[in-house]
Parts: C-alpha cells; sequence; structure tokens
C-alpha cells in the first residue's frame, strides 16, 4: 500500500474535500481502499460544466450528456452518508423536468454550513420551493444564490448567517430580501449583484453586524432608461462599502465610523442636466457617511459631477490614507481633486485614471467651474501612481501636481500612459 493510502479515512476525506465531486468519485477505482472514501467526504461540488458538452448547441447528445450529470448528482447524494457541511451546485438545466428540489431536500442536512446554488432552468418564471427546513437553519454560515427563482416564506431565521450572496435574482423585489435579510441576525457579509432592471427599488438595510456591503448592477452601460434604486443603510460596525451602479442611484447611509475603504463607482444614465445638481447633493451627502475611510475610490463620472458643484463643500476625510480619482478631459478636475487633498490632511497615496465614461451635458455644466485652484496644497502626499490614461491628456495638468505638493517622493506612470506625457514632464 502507498503511502497516502495508508493515512486515515478523515485525512484522506480532507484531502478530496478540495476537488470538484466529479474528480473524488473517480478516486474510487484507484483500489479497494479508495471504493468508499469519497462518501464520507464533507463538500459535494457538483458543476454540469465538467461532464460533457452538456451546453453545446451543435451536440446531439448534450440531452444525453445532461440526463448522465443528473444521474450522477441523484446516485452520488444517494449514496453520501449525508453529513454534508458544504454543499455547490452549478447547473443551467435544459431539460423540462429538474430533479434540483428533490436534490436539496436530501442534501440539505442540519449539519450544513455552507451552501451555493447557481442554477438557470429553461422554463422561464418558474420557481423553485427550497425545502422550509432551509430557511430555518441554525447551522449555515454562508449562503450565496445566482440566477436560482425562489419563494421566501413569511418566516426565516438564520441565526448563525454571516455571509449572504444574492447575484443575477431578477425575481427578488426589495419586499423579498428585506424578509430574507430580517432573519440574518448577525450577518457580516452582503452582496448583491444585478444585471438588469426592470423596475425602480427601495432597499432598508439596518444590520448592527454588517462589516461588507457590496452592491454592483453589471450592465450600468444601459444609459435608455433610468430606473433608480435607493438605499437607505444603518451599519455602524460597516469596513467595506462597495457599490457600482447609476449615476442616479441613491445611498442614505449614517456615518460608518470604522469605515475602512469606499469603492463608489457610479456612472452614465439618462438623467438630464437640471437633474444633476440633485444627484450632486446626494453624493455630498454620502461622502459625509464614508468620510472616515482609509481608502477612497471615485469613478470619473461621479468626479465630473463633483465639478459641476458651486455651492457644496467637502467634508474632512481625517483618515484617508489613499485616493483613487477617475479623471477626464474636462474642466475641472484639477479643482476638486485640489479641495480632496486639502481636506485629506493624511493622504498618502494618489492613484488618478480616466477609464471611465463621460457624463452627458457637460458643456452645460461647465458654467459651474469658476473657482481658482490653490497655489499650495500643502500635503503629506508622498507618491502619485498615473495610470490609464488616453487620448490628449496634457502633461501641464500633472505639472501642477507635481509643483504644488509639498513633499511628493514618487511620481509613477504605467505603460499604458502616452510617450508625450512621459517625455514632456521628464519622465522618457
Amino acid at each position: 500500500m502507498d503511502k497516502i493510502s495508508s493515512l486515515p479515512d478523515d485525512i484522506l476525506s480532507h484531502i478530496l474535500s478540495f476537488l470538484p465531486t466529479k474528480y473524488a468519485v473517480a478516486t474510487c477505482v484507484l483500489s479497494t481502499r479508495w471504493r468508499y472514501v469519497w462518501a464520507s467526504v464533507p463538500i459535494l461540488d457538483f458543476d454540469a460544466r465538467l461532464h460533457g458538452d452538456c451546453y453545446s448547441v451543435s451536440n446531439i447528445n448534450a440531452n444525453k450528456s445532461e440526463i448522465a450529470f443528473q444521474h450522477f448528482v441523484s446516485r452520488v447524494i444517494l449514496l453520501h452518508d449525508k453529513r454534508i457541511q458544504k454543499f455547490r451546485l452549478i447547473y443551467d438545466c435544459l431539460c423540462q423536468y429538474t430533479p434540483v428540489p428533490t436534490w436539496l431536500r436530501v442534501a440539505i442536512s442540519e449539519n450544513m454550513q455552507e451552501l451555493e446554488l447557481d442554477i438557470c432552468l429553461s422554463i422561464r418564471h418558474e420557481f423553485f420551493d427550497l425545502p422550509k427546513k432551509f430557511f430555518t437553519s441554525s447551522s449555515l454560515v454562508v449562503l450565496k444564490l445566482s440566477r436560482i427563482p425562489f419563494n421566501i416564506p413569511s418566516f426565516v431565521h438564520f441565526p448563525s448567517l454571516k455571509t449572504l450572496e444574492l447575484k443575477r435574482i431578477s425575481s427578488l423585489d426589495e419586499s423579498c430580501v428585506e424578509n430574507l435579510l430580517s432573519g440574518c441576525h448577525v450577518l457580516e457579509e452582503l452582496v448583491i449583484e444585478e444585471i438588469t432592471r426592470m423596475n425602480p427599488k427601495t432597499l432598508y438595510l439596518s444590520i448592527k453586524t454588517l462589516r461588507t456591503f457590496i452592491f454592483s448592477y453589471k450592465f450600468v452601460v444601459d444609459t435608455m432608461v433610468d430606473l433608480p434604486y435607493k438605499f437607505f443603510i444603518n451599519a455602524p460596525n460597516l469596513k467595506h462599502f462597495h457599490v457600482k451602479g447609476c449615476i442616479s442611484d441613491v445611498f442614505v447611509v449614517n456615518t460608518f465610523t470604522s469605515l475602512d475603504e469606499a469603492h463608489v463607482d457610479l456612472r452614465q444614465t439618462p438623467v438630464s442636466a437640471e437633474n444633476y445638481t440633485v444627484c450632486c447633493h446626494r453624493i455630498f451627502k454620502l461622502f459625509q457617511g464614508i468620510s472616515n475611510a482609509k481608502f477612497i475610490s471615485f469613478s470619473g463620472e461621479v468626479v465630473q459631477l463633483l465639478c459641476a458643484a458651486s455651492d457644496q463643500s467637502l467634508p474632512a476625510f481625517s483618515n484617508l490614507e489613499q485616493l483613487t480619482f477617475g479623471i477626464s478631459f474636462d474642466f475641472a478636475w484639477k479643482r476638486m481633486l485640489a479641495e480632496f487633498i486639502i481636506c485629506s490632511p493624511h493622504l498618502k497615496e494618489l492613484t488618478l485614471n480616466n477609464k471611465q465614461g463621460f457624463l452627458n451635458y457637460m458643456d452645460e455644466l461647465s458654467k459651474f467651474a469658476t473657482r481658482p485652484l490653490p497655489e499650495n496644497l500643502r500635503s503629506d502626499l508622498k507618491q502619485i501612481l498615473i495610470e490609464e490614461l488616453y487620448g490628449s491628456f496634457m502633461p501641464e495638468q500633472i505639472v501642477y501636481l507635481v509643483e504644488h505638493v509639498n513633499i511628493l517622493k514618487r511620481l509613477k506612470i504605467n505603460c499604458r500612459c502616452p510617450t508625450t506625457l512621459r517625455s514632456q514632464i521628464g519622465l522618457a
């Protein structure tokens, strides 16, 4: 017997737990010693993409491949000893009949700690009825749901759940999400990702234990319809705040006193020029809530919107050490950047890029940019990183920073920056 095969079953099961279940089960052919080791692995990880050409339209055996996958999963669950701690399923169901509800009823155990489901049904608007015991699991710590349309009962109780991810589930409205969150009393990480907007939404989040909030709207390039989302967030212990959405989205937050990092990436949306003032006011209010962060990142569209403000003042960013600033070829980003530097006495690193897009009506907004630039920024800024600059970016725009920051020690320009810019500021 080889050295690995002589190891105890618990150790062999732990080793196999790092493999997808397809490969863990395949070890049964190695020898009689390995024949049933896979059945005690506490993790079941099924990914239909690993089982033949299930999703190939040109493959005449695609239906057979999917049926074979269904039989494989059913047999593994049937023969497993049922002490499942983690269950993961990635499956695009093309058949009219899906055995997924049956799998879940059998697989979900009292000891399950992690559940990850990424499921797409061939029949639109069909909903899963997840087992009722699932919504009152006392052991579940991590729950990740993607694409799967499911019904949420009136009573939800996850006393141990710390991580919740809801991705690309168009069937969930705000009442369903709030009902789901109402049963998560120790939640620490919340991730919401969407790829389409059917209606405006308003979501209220009041979670004292929350440490990470991530909202991502993937198809932000869709500028045909404006369907703003509104988030009212009360999370006093939040550490990480990441939002990617539309410029018209609303984030009403209490001041995050423990915040470490904030990423605000808001993109183009069909907002008229006269409504930019309202959007700008909302963003300044958001700044009040994230002003304690040590790292902040803004998209170029956010910066352009701020440049149009003539009657707003930035809060003090007393803890800010790193700032990533989206810039563009427009009229006043230097003034806005200077104001950020002045309001951030402990800022050490600054990163500039212009990889984002542009807001409409910028010519109309440019009339607001009338305040002069300060001549001495009096900053502790030690490093400036310039990345992903394109087009006719003018070198004097960088020279201003180099000349007016007191103790700059390092200026770095990456390879995507135009050669002319490098040479004109003496860095070629």
